[in-house]
C-alpha cells in the first residue's frame, strides 16, 4: 500500500499550517486580519461551538478492496459523517462536547458520545450502541477520569489551572515568527463569502482564504525547515512558560535544533522527491469568516488529494467546517457536570467489561488493556 512517509509528510504539512493559520480578524490585509483574531481571541470567555467531519468520493485500488472486510468498512467510512457541538466557559473553567457519529446506507445508524470536562476531572458518557449490547445500567452514564492522576501515571504534572491565555499567546508568537518567513500572497486572498462557498446565513463581514497546492509544498517545507522551525525552537528554549505548557525541557529543544541542524539539503531534497512522486495533485483550501465584532466564529477546510505509489492510486476529500457561536455570551450547557448517580468510575466499568466478555473467544485482559489505553488517548484529544 501507500508508504508511510509519504503519509506523514501531508499531515505534517497541514498540521503545521493549522497551528500557524489558527485565526482571522478585521485589518488591512489578510496577514494581519490573522495576527489581530490571534490576539483578540483572548478575550473569548465563553462559546458556542458546532461542526462537522466527512470524508467525500473515497477511490481506493481493487486489491485493498478485496481484503476481507474492507469494502464493507470503506463503504461505511464513505457513508459516515462526524458532527459535533458544545460549550465552553473560562471561568469556572467548563467544556463540553456531544460528538454524534451517523451512517446512512444498508448499515444506518446514529449514536452519540458526550465529554464535558473541568479544571480536575473528564467525564465520557458510554453510548448505547446496538452492536456492543453494553448493559442498560451501564449505557448513558458517565466514566469519570481524574486529570491529575492519568498525567502522574504518563510522568507529566497536570496544571493547577489552565491558563488559555498563554495558549493563545503562544500561539500568537508563533504565528509572528511564521509569517515574517513566509509570502502572504503566495498563500492568502479576500474571496467574498459567496465565491468562497460559505452559506449566506453565516453573516460574515470578510473572508480570509488560504489555499496550499502541490506546487506550494516544497516551498513551504524549505521554509519550514531552514527558518520558521528553528525560531520557534529558540522562543520555546528562551520562555519557560511556554516549556511547562508544552510539556517539554530544555534539553528536548537541545536534540530537536541539532536533529534540524544536521539536515542536509540532499535529505530534503530526497524527502520532496518521493513526496512529488507519490502525491499526484494536492489541493487544500481554508475559508475563515470574520464576523462583525471582529472574532473568527467561522472556519471551513476542504482538502482534497490524490496519492499513487507502487502501481496503487487512492483519492478522497475531507470536508471540515467549524463555527462559534455566542461569543462572550451567556452559552448554554446540555449536561453540566454530571451528578454522582450519573457517574461510574472507570474501574466498575472494566468490572463489568471483562465480565461480559471473559468467556468471547479473542477477548479477555488484552481487550480491556486496550479499552484503557483508547480512554487515555480521548482524554488528551479533548
Amino acid at each position: 500500500m501507500f508508504k508511510g512517509k509519504s503519509v506523514v509528510a501531508v499531515l505534517s504539512l497541514f498540521l503545521s499550517l493549522a497551528l500557524i493559520l489558527a485565526g482571522c480578524s478585521e485589518s488591512k490585509s489578510p496577514k494581519d486580519s490573522l495576527q489581530a483574531a490571534l490576539e483578540k481571541s483572548a478575550d473569548m470567555k465563553s462559546y458556542g461551538l458546532s461542526g462537522s467531519l466527512k470524508i467525500q468520493d473515497l477511490k481506493l485500488p481493487e486489491e485493498v478492496l478485496q481484503e476481507e472486510g474492507a469494502a464493507g468498512a470503506i463503504g461505511m467510512l464513505q457513508n459516515a459523517e462526524l458532527s459535533w457541538t458544545g460549550a465552553y466557559r473560562a471561568d469556572p473553567m467548563l467544556i463540553e462536547l456531544k460528538l454524534k457519529i451517523s451512517v446512512s446506507g444498508d448499515l444506518a445508524m446514529s449514536f452519540q458520545v458526550p465529554m464535558i470536562m473541568n479544571q480536575e476531572k473528564m467525564w465520557i458518557q458510554v453510548p448505547n450502541i446496538p452492536m456492543l449490547g453494553l448493559p442498560e445500567d451501564v449505557t448513558g452514564k458517565f466514566v469519570e477520569f481524574d486529570l491529575k492522576k492519568l498525567a502522574e501515571e504518563q510522568g507529566t504534572e497536570w496544571p493547577s489551572t489552565i491558563d488559555i491565555g498563554s495558549s493563545v499567546k503562544l500561539t500568537n508568537d508563533v504565528y509572528g515568527i511564521a509569517f515574517k518567513h513566509l509570502d502572504e500572497k503566495t498563500y492568502l486572498s479576500e474571496p467574498k463569502a459567496k465565491d468562497a462557498g460559505i452559506p449566506e446565513d453565516k453573516k460574515l463581514k470578510r473572508v480570509v482564504q488560504l489555499h496550499v497546492t502541490r506546487d506550494q509544498v516544497e516551498p513551504f517545507v524549505n521554509t519550514l525547515i531552514k527558518d520558521i522551525a528553528p525560531e520557534v525552537i529558540d522562543l520555546l528554549a528562551n520562555n519557560e512558560e511556554y516549556r511547562n505548557l508544552l510539556q517539554v525541557k530544555p534539553e528536548d529543544l537541545d536534540e530537536a535544533k541539532k536533529q534540524l541542524s544536521e539536515t542536509k539539503d540532499q535529505e530534503i531534497k530526497d524527502a520532496l522527491a518521493e513526496f512529488n512522486k507519490t502525491v499526484k495533485s494536492m489541493d487544500a483550501v481554508v475559508n475563515f469568516g470574520i464576523d462583525d465584532q471582529g472574532y473568527a466564529s467561522y472556519s471551513d477546510i476542504t482538502l482534497k488529494g490524490e496519492i499513487e505509489d507502487n502501481g496503487q492510486s487512492g483519492s478522497g476529500t475531507i470536508k471540515v467546517v467549524s463555527e462559534l457561536t455566542d461569543i462572550n455570551g451567556d452559552v448554554k450547557f446540555e449536561f453540566g457536570e454530571p451528578k454522582a448517580e450519573q457517574i461510574i468510575p472507570e474501574d466498575q466499568l472494566n468490572d463489568l467489561l471483562g465480565g461480559m466478555f471473559a468467556g468471547a473467544d479473542g477477548l479477555g485482559d488484552e481487550s480491556l488493556e486496550g479499552f484503557d489505553e483508547g480512554a487515555g488517548t480521548t482524554d488528551q484529544g479533548l
